[in-house]
Formats: C-alpha cells, sequence, structure tokens
C-alpha cells in the first residue's frame, strides 16, 4: 500500500474538499489523513499543541469538525482520521506528509472574496509555499458546494 493522501481541512472550506481527496485516495486504494492546523496555537517540542492566546479558545470545536468530516465523507470507502495541529498550515501539512510518507497532498484553493485576497498578498497560499517547499505532488482543488455539477 502507497502512503496516504494528506488533505489540508481548514475551518470555512467546504466540505467538498475532503470529499474529493477521499475520491483521489479511493483512487489510489490508499487512506485519508485529514489535517487542521490550528493557526492561533503552537506546537510545543513535546508535540502538545497550546493556544498563543491561553484565554482565546480553539477556532474549531474538534467534535464539530469530526462531525463535519463524519458527514462529508460519509459511504467513502476510504478508511480516514482526523489529526489536530498548530502554527503555520504549509508548514504543518508538509510535516505531517513527510512523516505520514504521503503518495500527495491535497488543498483548497484560496478563499473567495477581499479576505482569501489579502491573505494572498500578505503571506502567500498554503499551495503555493507547498509547491515550492516539499517534495510531495500538491493538489489544489477549488471549493465547489454541493448542488454544483461535478
Amino acid at each position: 500500500m502507497t502512503g496516504p493522501v494528506l488533505v489540508g481541512v481548514p475551518h470555512g472550506h467546504h466540505a467538498s474538499v475532503p470529499r474529493r481527496a477521499a475520491d483521489l485516495a479511493a483512487a489510489l486504494g490508499t487512506e485519508l489523513v485529514c489535517v487542521a492546523v490550528d493557526e492561533a496555537s503552537v506546537r510545543e517540542p513535546s508535540g502538545a499543541v497550546v493556544p498563543v492566546d491561553p484565554d482565546a479558545g480553539s477556532p474549531v470545536d474538534d467534535g464539530v469538525l469530526e462531525a463535519a468530516l463524519s458527514e462529508a465523507l460519509a459511504g467513502s470507502p476510504v478508511r480516514w482520521r482526523l489529526e489536530r495541529t498548530a502554527g503555520d498550515p504549509a508548514t504543518e501539512l508538509a510535516r505531517l506528509a513527510a512523516v505520514h510518507d504521503a503518495v500527495l497532498v491535497v488543498v483548497g484553493a484560496r478563499r473567495p472574496g477581499v479576505r482569501g485576497w489579502a491573505t494572498h498578498l500578505v503571506g502567500g497560499t498554503v499551495a503555493g509555499h507547498l509547491i515550492h517547499d516539499q517534495p510531495r505532488p500538491v493538489v489544489v482543488l477549488p471549493d465547489r458546494h454541493a448542488g454544483d455539477a461535478s
């Protein structure tokens, strides 16, 4: 069996990205590792994830995220699991891709609108950083609403 397909599942992305990543994993005959990176926290050398601001909670509840992924991946034949980490999304996705010997990394396209444009101007995109900074293939999937045509 080849390494898993690794997919970044940032807060606010539509469920079509992990679902289509699961389709890729199924086509490759492998499993799916869903990675949620909390940018408001840091990963200590021990591996523990701690918030930068202890008074601010995690932006995404683990139970809510797990339930959303379960719904998005319902009916998929692919085994999947969720991993939470913290820090810079591109750095963490590349790190976990190496840890799991991922066959490829899947990310969603940058968010539409002013917020996505501003993020791109300030720091670039996660996909852009991944493409330039690590050796695995990177698949960039645009968000697609459930009712859109395939």
